[in-house]
């Protein structure tokens, strides 16, 4: 095998606007990361250009087109197609080319936020980075009216998410870079990771807690390993809650104590209710403080869960 060096960028195949590149460390890991990443980040990027189409205007719809896919690594170059009900709305005769170029930008500069270390609960980083989105968007200059918003903070932060997630497939000895001809490839940083946690604590304005209260809550699955939540029910409402009453969980976990699905906990509970920027609620968390019995399943488990789906 003949390795060339050179600095020159990767060639653009003719009407590709980016492209993602994985360099793969071979006989590492699972094989199939590589696809399933490439899948879960095209699937992100779709969802993306759909928040960022928003900031330009809401009729845009935004699809993406394979161009060409060259292997040895594996580098997939894609193009975005852009369509809009209403033409009239726009004022550059080009729009398309435009958005489009603002499109490859704005996921260029999404990818290098996810490549810094943000400190939890920075909620202002994330309002700097929708306002850069939304001045990207004004340059573009294709509407008649300067009224590009700022995107969605919730929407731009679950497609963060989804990134995330689509990078997390792959070895961290792996290379993902993202690609286009305007700027210089752009590395992810894989070792960089952000918890659902952290983006929880981006999309969260106002935390509120509620004195504990006593529940009895029906079992669907323990957390036998104690490194999850429990499943339960309270009536036909679904919870899913941490159990913090160790000396409890400690006897559970040494089977002293018989706990089956069917059966319900008596317990103390907290709830926390997570609000966004836009005062809707985000999250419902329910942490078990103190089990104070176990209440065991007087009926049989078809007649309790039958008309469950």
């Amino acid at each position: 095998m003949t390795t060339h060096i050179s600095t020159k960028k990767p060639s653009t195949p003719k009407n590709a606007d980016f492209a993602i590149y994985i360099d793969f460390k071979k006989d590492v890991g699972n094989p199939q990361r590589i696809f399933q990443a490439s899948a879960a980040l095209i699937a992100a990027f779709e969802k993306l250009d759909k928040v960022l189409c928003n900031t330009v205007d809401s009729k845009i719809t935004p699809l993406m087109m394979l161009e060409e896919i060259e292997t040895g690594s594996l580098k997939i170059w894609l193009k975005n197609k852009l369509e809009s009900v209403d033409d009239n709305a726009l004022k550059e005769l080009n729009w398309k080319t435009v958005v489009g170029k603002y499109l490859v930008k704005a996921k260029y500069v999404m990818i290098d936020f996810l490549n810094k270390d943000i400190k939890q609960g920075d909620t202002d980083s994330l309002l700097s980075l929708s306002r850069q989105l939304q001045k990207i968007a004004e340059e573009t200059n294709v509407r008649h009216l300067p009224d590009y918003k700022m995107p969605d903070i919730r929407e731009l932060v679950e497609s963060m998410q989804d990134i995330s997630v689509a990078k997390n497939y792959l070895d961290k000895q792996d290379k993902l870079q993202y690609l286009q001809d305007s700027e210089e490839p752009l590395q992810f940083d894989l070792t960089i990771e952000w918890t659902p946690e952290k983006f929880e604590e981006f999309l969260t304005k106002e935390k509120i807690e509620y004195p504990e209260v006593p529940m009895n809550l029906v079992i669907k699955k323990p957390d036998y390993l104690g490194v999850s939540m429990w499943e339960l029910r309270h009536g036909k409402t679904k919870i899913l809650a941490k159990i913090e009453d160790e000396k409890w969980l400690l006897r559970f976990q040494q089977r002293k104590i018989d706990v089956r699905p069917g059966d319900a906990l008596r317990c103390r509970v907290k709830q926390e209710l997570y609000y966004g920027f836009d005062n809707e609620l985000i999250a419902q968390k329910h942490v078990i403080t103190k089990v104070e019995d176990v209440l065991e399943n007087q009926y049989k488990q078809g007649d309790l869960f039958g008309d469950e789906e």
